[in-house]
């Protein structure tokens, strides 16, 4: 993992996620803990058409890359130090059905599916970002990250956002 690089996690949708925010024919590597664990993403990816990634490496982080390098990675917070530190952008990046719920006072909403090709409305400054639940902070974090933005992936479902104290408003 370098700077520039997207993550998308095995867990859930790999398949969708990857075929919506990454350019046709970017090369896909797949990192896991074992043989056994790529697998599945990979049979996953045949679905979207990318039937060979362009390479797999199996161990950890500190296995994937170069000697001497450092791997890169964003930072991780949850809603609770959000509450307790501010910040300048708030990225609701859930899909349009979701929000309807409740969202964060002041939040700016980008779904996640459309945030590569809109990386340019994300206002300046450092961007905290969340989801319902972490998988899709993620997501977008790495686009964010890879495009140089100082970034904090909120790791926390969001119903811990009312326990937290952040004011939440509904349409």
């Amino acid at each position: 993992m370098s700077g520039g690089s997207f993550n998308f996690e095995a867990e859930g949708q790999l398949a969708t996620y990857l075929a919506w925010l990454i350019p046709w024919g970017k090369p896909v590597t797949l990192l896991a803990e074992s043989p056994a664990q790529l697998a599945a993403p990979q049979r996953e990816l045949v679905r979207v058409r990318i039937d060979r990634p362009a390479a797999a490496a199996t161990g950890g982080p500190a296995d994937w890359v170069r000697e001497g390098e450092a791997p890169a990675s964003f930072r991780r917070g949850s809603f609770a130090d959000l509450a307790g530190r501010g910040a300048e952008v708030v990225l609701d990046v859930r899909r349009a059905s979701e929000r309807v719920g409740g969202y964060v006072e002041g939040s700016v909403h980008i779904p996640v599916h459309t945030l590569h090709g809109l990386l340019d409305e994300v206002p300046e400054g450092e961007v905290w970002v969340h989801c319902a639940g972490g998988m899709c902070a993620a997501i977008a974090a790495s686009l964010l990250d890879a495009s140089g933005r100082d970034v904090i992936a909120v790791d926390d479902s969001f119903e811990e956002a009312e326990r937290a104290g952040l004011a939440l408003r509904t349409p």
